[in-house]
């Protein structure tokens, strides 16, 4: 799903103006800053999951109501023409109809002198009884059909409500995660946020070096060290390297043409996007139909070590599968990051690594 960080890089990456560290930035301080800011981010992105979660019920919950709907109405028509048929029936036997008129049926069966017109008199008030028990037991069918859609219907348009209230309260609980992670950024120094900057870029290094040497130990050829550095709105992005199949790279283009454009929770295109969002519709472009949510993503296509990323494989983060971003090569992905950002690219290393999956 779209997340709201791009670690800090995402805070950090938008000040232009490189500052050079001094001794007045406070380590202490600065450890705590990254140490909050990192569990706002992962308290963000839960909200975010979960939000997303919730625009999937509600738009499920908006098509069964629509179908629901059109069902009722069907069924009440129905309803209307078989209680129209057992008062049409009741009147006919009330006004003598069946044998001749005038007289009831059962007037006429006493008044009879002759076994046949009793006999056929009898048979007459024994069919028109069948047909009118059988009417009614229909109607009975039918009215608990009726009642059965109409409580389906009230059931799911209580839900529909709830998952929109739930809507509003998660948007607004985001924000303010966005808000209070800004707030902590704002109180650090120039000198501290430049340490920030430099603390993060540093444990991206880290985590591509040791990746590197397990490449190198596992492979006699080993390839040149990843690229670690962030992309952000007015960098172009890196190009694919080599690898991926076909509809990966054109996958690759089109969620790389989204770059600058807005993220907005719950969005797939083509102004905005969320993070799952965007691999949904850089996907649908080549033909590939992918789940909604991060979460369930990361059950599509088939599992891919970290070391064997191609351009198009979708990257997970985050131990609740809370964000996804597409690899798109040289220890690069491109993600809808959070409202700040938007769509941007990054090291693949920018977020604790969950999972990888390849699509195509």
């Amino acid at each position: 799903m779209k997340l709201f960080r791009t670690g800090l890089v995402g805070l950090l990456v938008a000040a232009s103006v490189v500052f050079v560290p001094t001794a007045s930035a406070d380590p202490d301080a600065v450890a705590a800053a990254k140490d909050k800011l990192d569990r706002i981010h992962e308290e963000a992105a839960q909200l975010d999951a979960q939000l997303i979660e919730t625009i999937t019920r509600a738009e499920e919950s908006e098509a069964k109501l629509e179908v629901l709907k059109q069902d009722l109405s069907a069924q009440e028509s129905k309803v209307s023409q078989l209680e129209t048929n057992l008062g049409d029936l009741a009147m006919m036997q009330l006004n003598g109809g069946g044998l001749g008129g005038g007289v009831d049926i059962t007037g006429q069966l006493l008044g009879s002198t002759d076994d046949t017109t009793f006999l056929s008199g009898l048979s007459t008030i024994q069919n028109e009884t069948d047909r009118g028990v059988a009417d009614l037991q229909t109607l009975q069918v039918e009215q608990a059909r009726l009642d059965t859609l109409q409580k389906q219907q009230e059931s799911i348009s209580e839900s529909l409500n709830a998952d929109v209230d739930a809507k509003v309260k998660l948007s607004k609980e985001y924000e303010a995660k966005e808000a209070e992670a800004q707030q902590v950024y704002d109180r650090l120094s120039a000198e501290e946020q430049e340490r920030l900057r430099k603390l993060e870029e540093q444990r991206q290094q880290e985590e591509a070096a040791r990746e590197q040497s397990a490449r190198e130990s596992a492979s006699p050829n080993p390839a040149p060290a990843p690229s670690t550095g962030a992309g952000d709105k007015s960098d172009p992005p890196a190009s694919s390297s080599g690898g991926g199949s076909g509809r990966a790279q054109q996958a690759v283009s089109y969620a790389l043409a989204q770059v600058g454009k807005g993220y907005v929770m719950g969005t797939a295109g083509p102004s905005t996007f969320d993070c799952s969002g965007l691999m949904l519709a850089a996907y649908k472009q080549v033909g590939i139909s992918l789940p909604r949510t991060s979460q369930a993503q990361i059950s599509a296509g088939t599992s891919v070590s970290k070391g064997d990323l191609q351009p198009g494989d979708l990257v997970f983060y985050y131990s609740g599968i809370t964000h996804v971003g597409m690899y798109i090569g040289n220890g690069q992905i491109v993600h809808a990051a959070n409202p700040r950002s938007g769509v941007v690219t990054a090291s693949v290393n920018s977020m604790p690594f969950a999972g990888a999956r390849r699509v195509a």
